[in-house]
């Protein structure tokens, strides 16, 4: 009986190995490690022992997000939209190579986002199961009405009523360029998708999220970032159904949100010193993206959603260290972008409003979310803004030559500042790092960009 072949391991991820071979390292890891047995897309798991996380990981002093145990919560939070962002660089790896590997990964990134829109369209209202309330998962609760249109966190890789905006543009966006490649039944699949998210939430983008009752369209400054993600979501839609309420639902919105400012320049920010995490300016991703697509399906409004791809661009370099690790929490002059690391402060615990600790505190240490999603924006920049091409280049090759292991965690703490009860999270491997230095990369490749 022959030898198994030996599962890869990130552990030997070396800038000594060309940018190709990381890459294929990554993506081998992806597809051979990072899906749980009913097909879904693990979000994170643990750094060091490159495996889904037990509860054994975890002490009784670890401080996690309240309601699922923290294997459920960190396992699958970005499950759908990594998913996604790893089947858009799977299409793209196959409009560059015509690789038979690219459509077997992609089919199985498909097969993870459909196993979640699968979770709550089939769900049976009479059974028992995890419901999703308000931010945390109410265990005796039971049942839920069914829900076509709507992509979950699946906490323990079960149905929830939480979500977000980007668990359901980072899928759609992977089955829109999936589409044209797919097999018949899958593009219907894939079609009814879209049809049935774009009917869901026209005119009612109301959402749970970490205790918080969110009406998006109504939520500033949250909303200018959100609302243009759906105006792209229902103009993708109306692209592939042709149903005339999508296209008059992206017209509604894109009239409102069209501009698509950036934090600075909302009338929340405008003209006043303010406080920005580093999640604010890694959202610049999915504006970077939804501005491209945009532009090749209004070519009229094309201007327009350039100057909005090049300012949510610069704008994520703000809190960025030399070293390109990007302070979670800055103070931002946004007159001028100035910007200032915060020092440690945690609330007392009287005035906690979660029992998560960070979200009661400020800490000088850094996410490395934002660079890793720089790549495809470097990429998409580089390709479409030629005022700052050649510096969108220069950075990209940065990014890829430099990439190892250690770009693959969740938060670093330089300054080892972290309180004992989170530190915990200094061990997390980021899912979205795995997908978005893939997608980077054969976006660039696809479109001819040099990334040396």
């Amino acid at each position: 009986m022959p030898t198994p072949k030996p599962l890869p391991s990130l552990r030997t991820l070396s800038t000594r190995q060309s940018v190709a071979r990381r890459i294929n390292l990554i993506e081998q890891f992806v597809h051979h490690r990072h899906y749980d047995p009913t097909g879904l897309m693990y979000s994170h798991i643990n750094w060091d022992k490159e495996r889904p996380f037990r509860r054994s990981d975890f002490t009784k002093i670890d401080s996690t997000l309240p309601g699922p145990e923290p294997q459920q919560w960190i396992s699958y939070e970005n499950s759908s939209f990594i998913s996604g962002i790893f089947l858009a660089a799977q299409c793209y790896r196959h409009q560059a190579t015509g690789e038979p590997e690219a459509l077997a990964m992609a089919d199985r990134a498909f097969g993870s986002i459909d196993t979640n829109y699968r979770l709550t369209e089939q769900r049976d209202p009479t059974a028992a199961g995890l419901n999703q309330k308000a931010g945390s998962i109410d265990p005796t609760s039971q049942g839920g009405a069914r829900k076509n249109g709507w992509f979950c966190k699946p906490y323990g890789g079960l149905a929830t009523d939480h979500t977000s905006t980007e668990q359901h543009f980072g899928p759609l966006w992977g089955l829109f360029l999936y589409h044209p490649i797919a097999s018949p039944e899958t593009q219907d699949r894939i079609t009814q998708i879209f049809r049935e998210v774009s009917q869901r939430w026209c005119q009612n983008y109301r959402i749970n999220f970490v205790g918080e009752a969110w009406d998006l369209e109504q939520s500033n400054p949250r909303a200018q970032r959100h609302m243009f993600l759906w105006s792209v979501i229902h103009r993708m839609a109306y692209a592939l159904t042709g149903d005339s309420a999508s296209l008059e639902e992206y017209e509604r919105l894109d009239a409102l949100f069209g501009a698509i400012p950036t934090p600075r320049e909302t009338a929340h920010g405008l003209g006043r010193p303010h406080y920005i995490s580093t999640e604010d300016r890694s959202f610049h991703v999915q504006i970077v993206i939804g501005a491209e697509i945009l532009s090749q399906l209004e070519p009229a409004k094309k201007s327009r959603y350039l100057r909005g791809m090049k300012a949510w661009w610069e704008y994520s370099f703000i809190g960025q260290r030399e070293d390109l690790l990007s302070y979670y929490f800055i103070k931002v002059d946004s007159r001028t972008g100035d910007w200032e690391k915060l020092p440690l402060s945690i609330k007392p615990r009287p005035l906690w409003t979660s029992s998560f600790m960070l979200h009661n505190a400020i800490l000088p240490v850094c996410w490395l979310g934002t660079r890793e999603r720089q790549g495809i924006t470097s990429a998409i920049v580089a390709r479409c803004s030629r005022g700052v091409a050649p510096r969108a280049r220069k950075h990209l090759g940065r990014l890829y030559r430099e990439l190892d292991k250690r770009h693959l965690k969740w938060f670093v703490d330089p300054e080892g500042v972290m309180p004992k009860e989170i530190t915990w999270m200094t061990n997390v491997l980021q899912g979205d790092s795995l997908a978005f230095y893939s997608l980077g990369y054969w976006y660039a490749r696809a479109h001819q960009i040099e990334l040396d």
